[in-house]
Formats: C-alpha cells, structure tokens, sequence
C-alpha cells in the first residue's frame, strides 16, 4: 500500500488533511506518531467537499504547534488511500513499533510487518531502511 507524505511547514497548511498518519520529527528522530481518521488534521467543525468532521488539532494548538515547526520540529502527514489494504489503525502501529518514538507509549510483543511504499515529502526515518 501506499502512503504519499506531505512536510508541512505550517499548521494552516495542514489543517485541511484527512485520514492520515502523522509524524512530529524532532532532530531527525520520530518524536509523535499519531492519525487523523475522523477528523481534519486542524481547524474547527466544518464541512468540506460533503466531509464534516472537527480538527483533531483546533485552532486551540496552532500556536503550539506552529511554535514547534518554527524552532526545529517537522510535521509530517501520510495520505492513505480511503480504501487500503490497512486500515489506519494498522498502519499506526506498525509505525509506532518499526519507528519508535520518544511519547509514544503503545507497545506489543510483535511487529506485523505491512507492505509499504513511501512517495513524497518521505521522513528521513523512513528512508533509512
């Protein structure tokens, strides 16, 4: 399956983005994994394109987050196809356990691992196998 990844520089660039994985990247190390599965990535409750859901990040965090991306860290975010061979949540954690990060806590035993390609604004970490 395949993930098509986007840097945003900015939280307004990515505030629009829909059912994806996200990456805050920090000194070239996953710092957060996490997904935006019924949500936008940003904003308030909204319609768009027939699609209405909150932003899993409201306008409550733009500065935080824009203050991160300003002073070292990078966002990441992975569109996935709508009708995957995963789902998202799959997805997730074999990001999570593959690619540890500092705050993620999740943790298994195992790692299934996914038949994924990487297209795109591809985090380093992900290049790096």
């Amino acid at each position: 399956m395949q993930i098509e990844w986007v840097r945003c520089l900015t939280y307004e660039e990515a505030r629009n983005y829909r059912h994806c994985i996200y990456l805050h990247e920090w000194d070239g190390k996953p710092f957060y994994w996490g997904k935006v599965q019924n949500s936008f990535f940003g904003g308030h409750m909204r319609t768009t394109n027939g699609y209405r859901a909150s932003g899993r990040y409201n306008v409550g965090y733009r500065h935080w987050i824009e203050g991160c991306l300003r002073h070292g860290a990078e966002l990441y975010l992975g569109k996935l196809p709508l009708n995957g061979v995963y789902t998202i949540d799959q997805v997730e954690n074999y990001l999570i356990m593959a690619y540890p990060s500092e705050m993620n806590s999740k943790c298994t035993k195992t790692i299934t691992p996914l038949d994924l390609t990487h297209v795109g604004d591809v985090p380093p970490i992900l290049l790096a196998i």
